[in-house]
């Protein structure tokens, strides 16, 4: 395979995995392949647009589907994923490593550290890292056939939080309650039988990041003395108001942090202000549907 011990992320949609994500690519030598795993096989970023949609509908998402009988990079398939023909593993593996470079049209993989640039050469000899959404959990088993040497990272977050999000953003509530329910189901499955399957909280990377970065790095055997400064998107957060704003510059502006001014970026209560706004119905609908997944990462219900 070309791509070598790459570091997969599976989480849920609103989940908080952009600032893990952010975490990671902090290393100069690790990389992404677009913002998340299945807009790479599939047309979805705003960038996609004349021949490099058709490429990706034409050549990527339409034969994979094809050769494996299954839409397998959709992220709201929530069940395992068929065999994959070893011949496609290769196509899959060769299309993620061009996908770094093909990120750059998205800003991504443009700086290894603060105003340093990757060379080609640099970008080619990166670890890989992506970001399974949702049923992307599902893919995990074909990944690691197809990579033995790979670290697999899972963030959980609490349920209701998650809820607000997604509701907030127009998904049906019931749906996404099964889908959290199936997607934490099957992480805690993973932690239990694959031993590079490693599961983190976002309680936990929002209370103390600096902690939260060095155990990511170390389960991802990263040296974490390489990163100068850490990596950091400005995305929009709600406040004890109930109000989305940024604290600072524009939407997904990247800026780079001396590690003891990491806490300036993090707002540490970003759970209790969603949760608070929350309708009881809603509220009372996900615990029902899965109550019983948020107790098994052992969060109060």
């Amino acid at each position: 395979m070309l791509n070598k011990r790459p570091i997969f992320i599976n989480a849920l949609s609103r989940g908080g995995s952009n600032m893990m994500v952010n975490f990671i690519l902090s290393h100069p030598q690790v990389c992404i392949s677009s913002g998340e795993t299945h807009k790479v096989f599939k047309p979805g970023t705003r960038f996609d647009k004349g021949w490099l949609r058709i490429k990706k509908r034409l050549f990527y998402d339409y034969p994979i589907r094809f050769f494996t009988g299954q839409n397998f990079f959709k992220p709201n398939l929530m069940k395992k994923r068929n065999r994959v023909p070893d011949f496609i593993k290769t196509y899959i593996d060769r299309i993620l490593y061009e996908g770094r470079f093909i990120a750059r049209i998205e800003s991504h993989n443009l700086y290894q550290s603060e105003g340093v640039k990757y060379t080609d050469e640099e970008l080619a000899k990166c670890r890989l890292l992506t970001k399974g959404l949702n049923g992307m959990v599902f893919t995990v088993e074909t990944f690691k056939e197809m990579y033995p040497d790979a670290v697999f990272l899972g963030l959980v977050r609490n349920g209701l939080a998650v809820c607000e999000g997604r509701i907030r953003r127009g998904a049906p509530l019931e749906t996404f309650s099964h889908h959290y329910k199936s997607v934490v189901e099957e992480m805690l499955r993973l932690e239990k039988e694959l031993p590079n399957y490693h599961l983190f909280k976002f309680e936990d990377m929002i209370n103390d990041p600096l902690a939260f970065m060095r155990s990511v790095y170390e389960k991802s055997d990263l040296d974490i003395s390489k990163v100068q400064k850490i990596r950091l998107e400005s995305k929009a957060v709600m406040d004890s108001k109930g109000q989305h704003s940024l604290s600072k510059g524009y939407d997904r502006q990247v800026f780079w942090y001396e590690p003891d001014q990491v806490r300036e970026h993090i707002k540490p209560n970003i759970n209790e202000n969603q949760i608070k706004v929350l309708r009881p119905a809603h509220r009372d609908t996900f615990l029902k549907i899965a109550g019983e997944a948020m107790e098994k990462l052992n969060y109060s219900v």
